[in-house]
């Protein structure tokens, strides 16, 4: 989730709806579609710039990424990136495409919005995740290589591979505490607590069956979970790495996205083209919001 200066009190929620070709645009005040954007075939996951102006969808049947303009709400510009692309993160100047079949990353100028270059990383990469800006550190990106059971570790400042780390097995989505010290890495089977200094696995972590979806609370207290194989999220306590709540949502739940102002988190259901509302507070689902049809990817935008 990209974070920003300001906490703001409302939000849009952008859901990819893999087999509508469509991304809806909620408002989190009202909890209502606000909009449809029609995007390129197959739209997975989505991304915001920083600077929360543009969100980037990538589409995984026709190997683009798109880009969206808040302010209008329309696809500004259509990018060829490499083959099957499955996630997309960023960092201050760049938007980084993981593309699943030809185990590389895109590199996409937020300036330019075109691809400058080309990342060789491991086998099957399915998810990518830059660490938080922090005054003199140098900013990382973190790649989950699917079928070689890998991080690669990437400098942002020259885009190239300084590290590849072994991450269990399959792991998927990847979320940093906002101080930088740890990952959270989603694997087949649990979460794993990686070290960001040291690149090493410190802990492992039992949730439900199946865990996709990674997000951390701006206050760095809680990690949500989606459990995609039994249709809950788990909360972790990051003091103690315990599981201190499971949540039943909606069916094959993946994604997960935390509004800025650490009230809500959003719950991507695929199985049943909804999103499920956990108010953070006391971990209570308080709304289910219909979308398209396979809900596959979500993003919060400051409004």
């Amino acid at each position: 989730m990209t974070t920003c200066k300001q906490t703001p009190s409302f939000h849009s929620a952008y859901v990819t709806n893999f087999d509508d070709d469509t991304v809806s645009v909620i408002d989190t005040r009202t909890r209502k579609i606000k909009a449809t954007i029609k995007t390129g075939r197959g739209p997975f996951e989505i991304a915001v710039t920083p600077d929360g102006k543009f969100a980037y969808v990538v589409n995984k049947s026709d190997n683009t990424t798109q880009v969206i303009k808040r302010k209008t709400k329309k696809v500004i510009r259509t990018i060829q990136v490499g083959n099957r692309p499955s996630d997309v993160g960023t960092s201050q100047k760049f938007v980084y495409v993981t593309n699943a079949a030809d185990d590389t990353v895109s590199v996409i100028s937020i300036k330019k919005k075109k691809v400058v270059d080309t990342i060789k990383v491991g086998e099957n990469p399915v998810g990518v995740t830059i660490t938080p800006k922090k005054s003199g550190k140098r900013t990382l990106g973190f790649v989950s290589n699917n079928d070689s059971n890998t991080i690669s570790i990437f400098d942002v400042k020259r885009n190239k591979v300084i590290d590849t780390i072994a991450a269990g097995v399959g792991p998927d989505q990847i979320a940093f505490t906002t101080n930088r010290k740890f990952a959270y890495v989603t694997t087949d089977t649990n979460v794993l607590v990686i070290g960001t200094h040291s690149r090493r696995i410190i802990k492992k972590i039992q949730v439900g069956r199946t865990p996709v979806g990674i997000a951390i609370t701006p206050n760095n207290k809680f990690a949500y979970v989606g459990n995609e194989g039994d249709n809950t999220v788990s909360v972790i306590k990051l003091k103690n790495n315990k599981v201190i709540a499971t949540i039943p949502v909606g069916n094959k739940p993946g994604i997960v996205a935390i509004t800025q102002n650490g009230k809500n988190a959003y719950v991507a259901n695929f199985g049943e083209n909804t999103v499920s509302v956990i108010r953070i507070k006391d971990n209570k689902v308080i709304d289910t919001i219909t979308v398209g049809n396979a809900a596959s990817g979500l993003a919060i935008i400051p409004i």
